[in-house]
C-alpha cells in the first residue's frame, strides 16, 4: 500500500520508475500488446469484499494501466501490458531487492505476504523466468477481482493461498525461499502479529542462506512501528537497512518506509542506494551507525504472553482464556485455471 506522501507517490522515469520494456512484453506467461487495447475497459469497477471496498480505476487514455484502491487508499498499480512497469516507489524498492538478491535471470523462490494487485509476483515472473511465487492473501474477493481486472494468472509457478500471512509463513519449510516480502495491511496499518520478533523468526527460518526479507510500513513521525520492526530484524538477521525519502527519514513527514534484511552476509547497499537515488523522488538507504542513530533505542515488538490462568472455583464456570488462538489451517494452493 502506498501512502499519500512523497515516499508513497508514483515513481515515473529513471531507475525508480517503470523500467518498462515496451508494449509487447509478457504478463503472467502470456504475450500482450496493442492488439488487446479494444478489450480493456476504461470503466471503474467497485466490489465490496469481506475486508474493504475495492476499486479498480483504469487510466482513461491507457486503460491497461490500473490503480487498485482499498477503502479509498491507493494500494497497487498494475500495467497489464508490461509486468515490469512499476509506478509505486516502495514496490520499486522490493523489485530492486529481487533484482540483486541473486545473479541476473536466475529463478527465485519468493513468499509474498499480502497480494493486493499482485504487481511484484508478475514482475518476478517476467524478469526471472522459472521463479516460483507463493502469495498469501486473506481476502478471497480481492483475489477474484485481481483475476478479472488486474492480470492475475495462477499456475504451478504462481500460487495464491487465501489465508493469513503469518500462518502461511509459519507453515513454510525451513530454508525454502530466496526472498520474503511483507506488504499486508489492515487499513493503513500492518497487522500487529506481522510485526513481532516471533513473526520475523518465522520469516528468517524460511529463508535460505543469502536470502533476503523486505517489509513495507506506512508510518508517521516519530516512525515507531518501522523502528520497532527494524529493531526486531536486527535481532535475527545479519544485516538490516531502511529505505525512505529524506523527509521521512528525518521525521519531517509520514510515508512509506521499507525495511530490508539479509539472511546471511551483507546487503548490496551500494547498488540498492544507487537505484533508490535515481527515482522520481530520490530515497535514502540507511544502515550501519546511521541506522543505529535513526532507531534511537527502539525496542522490538513481541507476541503478547497470556497471563497464568487461575484454577476456577469448584462450583464456578471455567476461567476465560486470553491466550492467542491457534492459527487457522492453511488451505491448499489456489488451483483455479488462469
Amino acid at each position: 500500500m502506498a501512502s499519500r506522501s512523497g515516499s508513497g507517490s508514483r515513481s515515473r522515469g529513471g531507475g525508480g520508475g517503470s523500467g518498462r520494456r515496451g508494449g509487447g512484453s509478457r504478463a503472467g506467461g502470456r504475450a500482450v500488446g496493442r492488439r488487446d487495447d479494444a478489450r480493456w475497459s476504461s470503466e471503474r469497477v467497485e466490489r465490496q469484499t469481506p475486508f474493504a471496498l475495492a476499486e479498480v480505476v483504469p487510466e482513461p487514455e491507457r486503460p491497461w494501466r490500473r490503480l487498485l484502491r482499498l477503502d479509498g487508499e491507493d494500494c497497487s498499480h498494475v500495467d497489464l501490458r508490461d509486468p515490469t512497469a512499476i509506478d509505486f516507489a516502495y514496490v520499486r524498492r522490493f523489485a530492486d531487492l529481487a533484482d540483486v538478491v541473486a545473479p541476473p535471470g536466475a529463478p527465485l523462490d519468493v513468499v509474498h505476504l499480502g497480494g493486493g494487485g499482485f504487481t511484484l509476483p508478475r514482475y518476478v515472473a517476467a524478469t526471472r523466468p522459472g521463479s516460483r511465487s507463493e502469495i498469501a492473501e486473506i481476502d478471497p474477493e480481492l483475489v477474484e477481482l485481481a483475476r478479472e481486472q488486474l492480470g492475475l494468472r495462477t499456475d504451478r509457478a504462481l500460487r495464491v493461498r487465501v489465508a493469513d500471512a503469518r500462518a502461511v509463513m509459519e507453515r513454510r519449510a525451513p530454508a525454502s525461499a530466496d526472498l520474503v516480502v511483507l506488504d499486508a495491511f489492515h487499513g493503513t496499518s500492518v497487522p500487529e502479529h506481522l510485526t513481532t520478533v516471533e513473526f520475523l523468526r518465522a520469516a528468517r527460518r524460511g529463508l535460505r542462506p543469502g536470502g533476503a526479507f523486505a517489509a513495507n510500513v506506512i508510518d508517521s513521525p516519530p516512525p515507531q512501528l518501522a523502528r520497532a520492526l527494524a529493531a526486531g530484524a536486527q535481532e535475527l538477521f545479519d544485516a538490516v537497512a531502511v529505505v525512505a525519502t529524506r523527509k521521512v527519514i528525518r521525521g519531517r513527514q509520514g510515508g512509506n518506509i521499507v525495511v530490508l534484511a539479509s539472511a546471511g552476509g551483507p546487503l548490496p547497499l551500494a547498488e540498492l542506494s544507487r537505484r533508490a537515488l535515481r527515482g522520481g523522488v530520490p530515497e535514502l538507504v540507511v544502515s550501519g551507525e546511521e541506522l543505529t542513530r535513526w532507531l534511537g533505542g527502539a525496542r522490538a515488538l513481541r507476541d503478547p504472553v497470556a497471563p497464568a490462568q487461575e484454577a476456577p472455583p469448584a462450583d464456578g464456570p471455567p476461567a476465560a482464556s486470553t491466550a492467542r488462538p491457534p492459527a487457522a489451517p492453511v488451505p491448499p494452493p489456489d488451483k483455479l485455471p488462469g
